[in-house]
């Protein structure tokens, strides 16, 4: 029990902003680490859909709503995925060589791509949960793939070949025991995928099958333009399939209701 309470904390130290008590992180501790990274995810749904119901019972507008939902998913993690979105968007966007992409990544500057994309995306999850406040009809939906976003982004970081040896990805996964982490986070996956389909049997496939889609596209993307993955890929991973997933809620959601 010690090992798995050291794991959870070891995970949401790293991938959160929860304060969490100190320990000391060896190899024991990060063996199953991975395995609570989703549940991150399942603190920001939580804390949306509590803000959405109390939003809701006192007569908020939507625009509050949005802005504090953006926010909250910031808070939450501390920005450490939208870093990793911002630095990949850089490195894909400048038609460099491998070895030169590798090296914006690791970059601490923001460059002008960064800058472009992280506004666009932003607004776009603004404006999708502005929409999502008026028509909640999809807001389970989109509360699952915080979760399951978390479960893909683990799989991709225990399952693809790692970049660098030094890397946080890469020390994380040398020390995951990967087949108790594949088999436990299929296992969440396949749970998030069963939530998705009974909220709606339509919107849930198109959500899984663009789950599957964008997982697949990013395997070839990290190997093509990096030669696997990072913890700045994963983390662009995530922000690519929630915004993805959010806005699916709310198109299906205006053109079915």
């Amino acid at each position: 029990m010690k090992i798995l309470f050291e794991s959870f904390v070891a995970a949401f130290s790293m991938f959160s902003k929860i304060p969490m008590p100190q320990i000391d992180w060896n190899e024991k501790n990060m063996r199953y680490s991975f395995i609570f990274f989703p549940g991150v995810g399942a603190v920001i749904a939580f804390v949306i859909c509590l803000l959405f119901l109390l939003l809701q019972y006192f007569g908020f507008s939507p625009v509050f709503f949005a802005a504090a939902a953006v926010f909250i998913n910031v808070m939450i993690t501390g920005g450490i995925h939208l870093d990793g979105y911002c630095d990949t968007t850089d490195a894909l966007n400048s038609h460099k060589d491998q070895e030169e992409k590798l090296r914006i990544l690791k970059d601490p500057n923001v460059g002008a791509f960064a800058l472009i994309y992280t506004s666009v995306v932003l607004l776009l999850q603004f404006a999708a949960w502005y929409e999502t406040y008026l028509t909640p009809d999809f807001f389970f939906l989109v509360l699952v793939s915080f979760i399951l976003s978390r479960s893909m982004a683990a799989l991709a970081v225990v399952c693809f070949p790692c970049v660098r040896n030094t890397g946080l990805a890469s020390i994380f996964a040398g020390y995951a025991s990967k087949k108790t982490v594949r088999t436990i986070i299929c296992l969440i996956a396949l749970l998030c995928v069963a939530a998705m389909l009974y909220v709606s049997v339509i919107v849930g496939s198109i959500a899984v099958l663009f789950i599957v889609l964008s997982f697949y596209l990013f395997y070839l993307m990290a190997q093509k333009y990096f030669g696997g993955i990072t913890g700045d890929l994963a983390g662009f991973y995530i922000v690519v399939s929630e915004t993805g997933i959010l806005l699916i809620s709310v198109i299906a959601g205006g053109v079915m209701l």
